[in-house]
């Protein structure tokens, strides 16, 4: 066999295997289940800017206490990872519901909700406790 038919049936697996690939990832950056944020959903839960609220959580210092994904140098390890935060289903083990209302309630005035906790009281606007859960709600 010549090296120019070897060359003529090679080319049909490669086009295959590279059409293969390139569904595979059109499929799965298409897919909400394997992006890391979806704002859209954030905004849709809370009426707040998650885009907003990962700036305010920056501002804050937040990620020198926490992981935050998505925010410049949140690295901290004092406090819980915030990564995955909408698969939750309670927080402050297992105190309260993950929902938008009592997560801006804690981001405000944690003391209020668990006297005694590392977390400072940031007395927050409305506005900033809404946009950080917003945020936090877009985490995947």
């Amino acid at each position: 066999m010549s090296n120019r038919e070897l060359i003529g049936k090679r080319r049909p697996l490669a086009k295959a295997a590279v059409l293969g690939w390139l569904t595979l990832l059109l499929v799965f950056t298409a897919c909400n289940w394997f992006r890391d944020f979806d704002f859209a959903c954030g905004a849709r839960l809370t009426g707040g800017n998650p885009e907003a609220g990962r700036k305010r959580l920056m501002m804050r210092t937040c990620g020198s206490c926490h992981v935050i994904p998505g925010v410049l140098r949140a690295d901290g390890s004092r406090g819980p990872s915030l990564a995955r935060w909408s698969a939750r289903q309670t927080f402050l083990d297992g105190r309260y519901q993950n929902t938008p209302e009592n997560v801006e309630k804690w981001l405000d005035q944690p003391s209020h909700r668990k006297p005694g906790t590392n977390m400072p009281d940031m007395n927050l606007s409305p506005d900033e406790s809404r946009d950080m859960t917003a945020y936090l709600f877009s985490i995947n």
